[in-house]
């Protein structure tokens, strides 16, 4: 197994088929992350971001592979910090199962393919009494859901997140009801995260501020991507009715 240097990574991302959109973001180095290989073909892949999410690419017979997740693994675990692995082969979750031997939980997401020709958002929507704002420092300072933590988990920082995400909030008598971030991002996609206030459901502000973000991402040439687990049917309807569709199956695996 070798380490991928940065100046390898154009090629990998002409080779990978399909994968999460935290990859891309190690990838166009948005993010910090590190890249291991197979061999200098690049043909089966570990990819992980620094907070502690995975992913595997490839050849599911290389061992190797196994070591150095079983490595990481136990090392979240002494130290209290996170796994997330992400599988969209069953092979490799075939292989997961019997390595880790009951050690993570499994969950299931669909991911979605954005159909612009379906989605009917490009006129601006207003909601009376809210108004829309892209997100800043002091809205983050003031967020119930997306707060500074969270972008220090998947941005690395809130500095990284300002100068190399988006995202929008809506306001209603100075308090944030609703958002829209990317919680992840790279150069050619975008993937969303959504919270609306409970007290405020019901309302089509998540469709409202998911409009925005989805007008964002046509306005920049970036493609937008809709993830959730398969039981989410409310996250399932409103992603549909944004124009994403054909939902493809694949596995997250965290600790128990």
């Amino acid at each position: 197994m070798i380490k991928v240097t940065a100046n390898h990574y154009p090629i990998i991302k002409q080779n990978i088929l399909r994968a999460p959109t935290f990859v891309y973001s190690i990838l166009d180095q948005l993010i910090e992350g590190t890249v291991y290989a197979d061999t200098a073909t690049f043909q089966t892949l570990l990819i992980h971001t620094k907070s502690g999410i995975y992913f595997v690419y490839g050849d599911s017979t290389t061992t190797e592979f196994d070591r150095q997740l079983a490595i990481y693994l136990e090392q979240s675990v002494e130290q209290g910090k996170r796994f997330t692995l992400f599988s969209y082969s069953e092979q490799w979750n075939t292989k997961f199962e019997q390595l880790v031997n009951g050690q993570l939980r499994k969950l299931e997401r669909y991911t979605f393919t954005f159909d612009k020709s379906l989605y009917g958002g490009k006129e601006k929507q207003e909601v009376s009494n809210f108004e829309v704002m892209p997100i800043t420092q002091h809205h983050i300072n003031n967020a119930m859901e997306f707060t500074c933590a969270y972008y220090d988990e998947y941005w690395d920082s809130t500095a990284n997140f300002l100068t190399n995400g988006f995202g929008f909030c809506l306001i209603h008598k100075e308090q944030i009801v609703s958002e829209a971030v990317s919680i992840f991002k790279s150069n050619d996609y975008a993937e969303i995260d959504i919270m609306t206030d409970s007290n405020y459901r019901g309302q089509g502000l998540a469709s409202l501020i998911a409009t925005t973000f989805i007008n964002h991402c046509l306005a920049n040439e970036l493609k937008p991507c809709w993830d959730c687990d398969i039981s989410n049917t409310a996250s399932i309807y409103l992603g549909t009715k944004l124009g994403f569709m054909g939902p493809q199956k694949y596995a997250i695996y965290t600790k128990k």
